[in-house]
């Protein structure tokens, strides 16, 4: 068993996904903790392998419910009791986050979990402020629970590298160049699709720094979360990015 957090949805369910790996990339980015979802495994790959190999270094399983997780029978005959398995075999945590109204609390393999949210007050009943308080709580239970289950060594900090911060500089330039030549609303998997960039998690830590510097604002929709420049974004951006 590693220190990696592995999250099991419903692909249905990826702009939730995509509104927790914001927050949880700070995990990443400062510890040597591994975020593991699907979208990690490459073309070519063994799928059913990777996931079984993933489970096999999970510390921390965190389980987004939904009507769609509940009804996809790969996750109930598979996923999820491998991951019941690692966790009554050696010890690894299982949260479970609501995303919707479902039959959550009659599933005994799952309503016996710690859940990070009742039942009757899902993610998608939540406002964006809301959210991403419930997001912070989500990423604080999944460092502390990391934290109680690998020795101090594990836990110091990655060494930055200036290659990786220097790429993640030319990527921020990509993301808002996108952002300016084309000022509708984007979700990251528009974003990812229109600068082919083939790890999401990059993205994401790509967006949650924007955020921070206030360069980008988001703004729930009924695709999902969708980003786009700030007045500051612009400002900044129309003085450096022409159109040519």
């Amino acid at each position: 068993m590693g220190n990696q957090v592995f999250i099991s949805y419903s692909k249905k369910d990826s702009h939730f996904l995509d509104e927790l790996r914001v927050h949880l990339s700070y995990l990443e980015r400062e510890y040597k903790f591994e975020i593991w979802e699907d979208s990690k495994i490459r073309a070519g790959d063994d799928w059913r392998n990777e996931i079984y190999e993933a489970i096999e270094k999970t510390s921390i399983a965190v389980l987004l419910v939904s009507a769609n997780f509940i009804a996809s029978d790969f996750i109930n005959s598979e996923e999820l009791p491998a991951l019941l398995e690692i966790a009554e075999n050696k010890g690894a945590k299982i949260f479970s986050v609501i995303l919707s109204h479902c039959m959550f609390s009659d599933i005994d393999a799952i309503a016996k979990l710690q859940s990070l949210n009742p039942p009757n007050q899902p993610v998608i009943e939540m406002d964006t402020a809301a959210r991403d308080a419930f997001y912070m709580k989500v990423t604080q239970e999944i460092k502390k629970g990391l934290i109680t289950q690998i020795s101090p060594s594990q836990l110091k900090k990655k060494p930055k590298k200036l290659i990786t911060n220097l790429e993640l500089a030319f990527f921020k330039v990509r993301v808002v160049k996108l952002l300016y030549k084309n000022p509708q609303k984007m979700t990251i998997s528009n974003m990812q699709k229109e600068l082919a960039i083939e790890k999401r998690k990059i993205l994401v830590q790509i967006i949650q720094e924007l955020i921070t510097e206030e360069m980008l604002l988001k703004e729930k929709e009924i695709s999902g979360v969708c980003y786009f420049l700030s007045a500051k974004g612009i400002k900044v951006c129309s003085s450096y990015i022409t159109n040519n």
